[in-house]
């Protein structure tokens, strides 16, 4: 039975494979459906500036036309994908964009190889809240961001009429459509949404992974926008948490995402508890400019991996039932227990009636 959970832990944080539902969209035209690959993304965090990099994974599914054929170069490039896009909402306006490095993954993913448990270490004190307030009703879409083959164009909706617009400009602009309970949570919360879109003239692999994202935003907690998925097909996802605090991984885990000791607790990834100079070079760049982060680059830190596989599936989480999209809390703000046991008080005894 252990062996089997081990095998589960491994293949779980390091084998996530399988097209899903229809996220990512192609090219109108295009014969083939293109879907959803593992979500794969890093998440650093410290003192309410969050530094996120994105790696949405794809595959084409079966032409709708069943006579049609891939027109694929001598590169392994198919000729007439030349366009992808999606949607990322973030719960605040983006003060910057980058390319992340190509091997950004790879090299956290060797950094936070699977071994036998060793002594956990504790960490620091935590995070400085920010907030940001009300905005009125209605869109508006700030400047586009080019960034290499990449086009980002940020958009932020409030109200019921700028859910009502937002709507209608996603699907206009062939981003198609959100489903209505969902696109509402997002706008009642007051997040920005972030159209993207990936344009290669010499095309694009038939399944892969589209170059890493790097964002940086201010969140008075570490997330990750999964809930946009809702509907969409089940997906997989593995996700690297970067902090100064512990987390509280009993409720990232109601989420349906787990590390490897929490799927058999012989095992946990290396370099749980680290320091800032041990990450991979890749790893370092995306906070070593950042006031914000300056704390993070002085003392210890946490570099959680967590695994979720068929969310969405007949088997895992339903996202669209989270009251929260992907949320990461930390230990220190769970109650702290008594020390001694506390038992309930009992009911007073009851008032005799006069007389008697």
């Amino acid at each position: 039975m252990r062996l089997a959970l081990a095998l589960l832990a491994v293949v779980a944080v390091m084998s996530l494979r399988g097209p899903v539902g229809a996220c990512v969209i192609g090219p109108k035209d295009f014969a083939f459906p293109v879907e959803n690959g593992p979500q794969r993304g890093i998440v650093m965090w410290d003192n309410g500036r969050q530094e996120m990099v994105l790696m949405p994974g794809y595959a084409l599914g079966s032409p709708r036309d069943k006579e049609a054929k891939l027109d694929v170069n001598d590169d392994g490039l198919v000729r007439n994908l030349v366009r992808l896009a999606w949607l990322v909402p973030v719960p605040s306006a983006p003060d910057s964009y980058q390319e992340a490095e190509a091997g950004i993954f790879k090299d956290i993913h060797e950094f936070t190889k699977v071994r036998p448990r060793l002594a956990e270490l504790k960490s620091e004190d935590g995070p400085v809240l920010s907030e940001e307030g009300a905005a009125e009703e209605g869109m508006k879409f700030p400047q586009a961001v080019s960034l290499g083959e990449y086009t980002i164009q940020p958009i932020k909706a409030s109200g019921e009429q700028g859910a009502k617009d937002l709507a209608a400009w996603l699907k206009d602009n062939g981003f198609g459509e959100v489903s209505p309970q969902v696109l509402r949570w997002y706008v009642a919360r007051q997040w920005w949404w972030l159209a993207i879109r990936l344009n290669s003239s010499k095309g694009l692999p038939e399944s892969g992974d589209a170059k890493p994202i790097h964002i940086s935003f201010k969140t008075p907690q570490p997330v990750f926008p999964l809930k946009i998925l809702d509907g969409r097909g089940d997906f997989d996802a593995e996700i690297w948490v970067i902090t100064r605090e512990r987390l509280d991984l009993a409720k990232s885990s109601t989420f349906g995402l787990n590390t490897p000791d929490q799927l058999d607790d012989y095992y946990v990834q290396e370099n749980r508890e680290t320091g800032y100079a041990r990450l991979p070079a890749s790893v370092q760049a995306l906070c070593k400019d950042s006031e914000d982060l300056k704390a993070l680059r002085l003392g210890a830190i946490f570099c959680y991996r967590f695994s979720g596989r068929g969310l969405e599936g007949p088997k895992g989480q339903d996202v669209g039932t989270w009251l929260e999209d992907l949320t990461f809390r930390f230990e220190k703000d769970a109650a702290p227990k008594p020390a001694q046991e506390v038992k309930p008080t009992p009911p007073p005894e009851p008032i005799p009636e006069e007389g008697k």
